[in-house]
């Protein structure tokens, strides 16, 4: 009889994101007594998998009529393969385990499940399921601290049950996908000081807000350039926003790239203006790279990776504060502008500071010295095995 133990995975698909680069890691460098399965409903696999890995492919569960086929098909899987542990993430995945009798559900939670998108009647009907679901959870991961709070105090999971476990990051991969050289045109373009945003082109992530404050760093500085890696609904919104700030030969959208490592290896300053977050894996990617950070003082995770130890200042903090490993900064109020409307306080708070360094980018060499040190201790050799460990209880 083999000695193999299951660990399923339900998720929507395998495309770009934080959470499916997690799902990846674990895949790659699960121990040798443990197979990763994945079920998958869409087909979209662009992150690698561990050589021989098994993919399921569900029933698309797109539309509220969908889940009662989904949950079929995942059953008749569950049946066959008898997982010791069954592990969703986000969205409808989590929906699914919800109705799943017989398994050891573990609940990772990447983000702060508040369902704000929704309506009223939505959202608490988001908010009765999730707390179904943290109750039914064996375990439920939670990739900071600040979630693992917000779970407690907001949504009445029990303690002993939450383990934080910091997202992983394959140290060396990145490292060696850093020095990849660059295409004729990237080339161009990385020519100057340049500013990089890493992140999907979506509400949360606030790159609006550091285009609008880009304005002014240009203006004090005509060799700086801002160039946002990542894709999403918000693309054409930020397209029309830096055509009419006149940003057009400044500011560029690269789209979704495999390998952003390279670009965050030649670039002057991350800037991370994002409005919340669960953890915020590209910080960690880039202090691997040697890329000096500034975040904003969002939830939950920019802090706990910069300056560990230190308090929140949500709402309070109004200048730069220079942390342990990198820069907090006040969090954007989240408004929609357009490119004639007067900056707020926050972006000329941004846009001085950036300004500030790119006159003396002395300031920034220490954080190139720590950031790669304070990177390993988000290496998969440490957090897989935390992974496991849970699945193996």
């Amino acid at each position: 009889m083999s000695s193999t133990r299951k660990l399923m995975i339900i998720n929507s698909d395998l495309g770009e994101g934080g959470v499916e680069r997690v799902i990846s890691l674990l895949s790659l460098r699960a121990p040798p007594n443990w197979e990763v399965l994945l079920i998958l409903w869409n087909r979209i696999v662009k992150y690698p998998l561990k050589r021989g890995s098994r993919v399921y492919f569900i029933h698309p569960y797109r539309r509220p009529f969908d889940f009662l086929k989904s949950l079929i098909d995942l059953y008749a899987i569950v049946l066959r393969e008898r997982p010791e542990a069954v592990m969703a993430v986000k969205g409808r995945a989590l929906t699914l385990t919800l109705f799943l009798v017989g398994v050891r559900r573990v609940v990772k939670v990447p983000a702060f499940p508040v369902g704000g998108h929704l309506s009223l009647l939505n959202n608490l009907l988001y908010r009765v399921k999730m707390r179904l679901l943290y109750r039914r959870a064996y375990r439920i991961i939670a990739i900071s601290s600040g979630i693992k709070g917000f779970l407690v105090s907001r949504m009445h999971a029990d303690p002993a049950r939450i383990e934080v476990i910091h997202n992983p990051c394959d140290i060396r991969l990145i490292s060696k996908l850093s020095k990849e050289p660059l295409s004729g045109r990237e080339e161009e373009l990385f020519e100057g000081r340049i500013l990089l945003s890493v992140g999907r082109l979506v509400y949360e992530k606030g790159q609006w807000h550091l285009i609008r404050a880009f304005k002014r760093v240009s203006e004090e500085d005509s060799s700086a350039r801002l160039i946002i890696v990542g894709e999403g609904p918000l693309r054409g919104y930020l397209e029309k926003l830096i055509m009419d700030l006149g940003l057009s030969s400044k500011v560029h959208l690269l789209g979704w790239k495999p390998n952003p490592f390279k670009y965050m290896a030649r670039s002057f300053l991350l800037c991370f203006p994002s409005l919340l977050e669960g953890l915020g894996n590209v910080i960690i990617e880039a202090l691997a790279c040697g890329l000096p950070v500034m975040s904003s003082d969002c939830l939950s995770g920019p802090r706990e990776i910069l300056a560990p130890g230190t308090e929140y200042k949500i709402g309070k903090l109004r200048r730069a504060e220079y942390g342990e490993y990198g820069i907090l900064m006040p969090i954007m109020d989240g408004k929609l502008y357009s490119a004639t409307d007067p900056l707020t306080w926050r972006e000329k708070v941004w846009a001085n500071e950036i300004v500030r360094l790119l006159r003396n980018p002395e300031i920034l060499e220490e954080y190139r010295r720590k950031g790669p040190q304070r990177a390993t201790d988000f290496d998969i050799s440490k957090i897989i095995p935390k992974y496991f460990s849970i699945f193996d209880e």
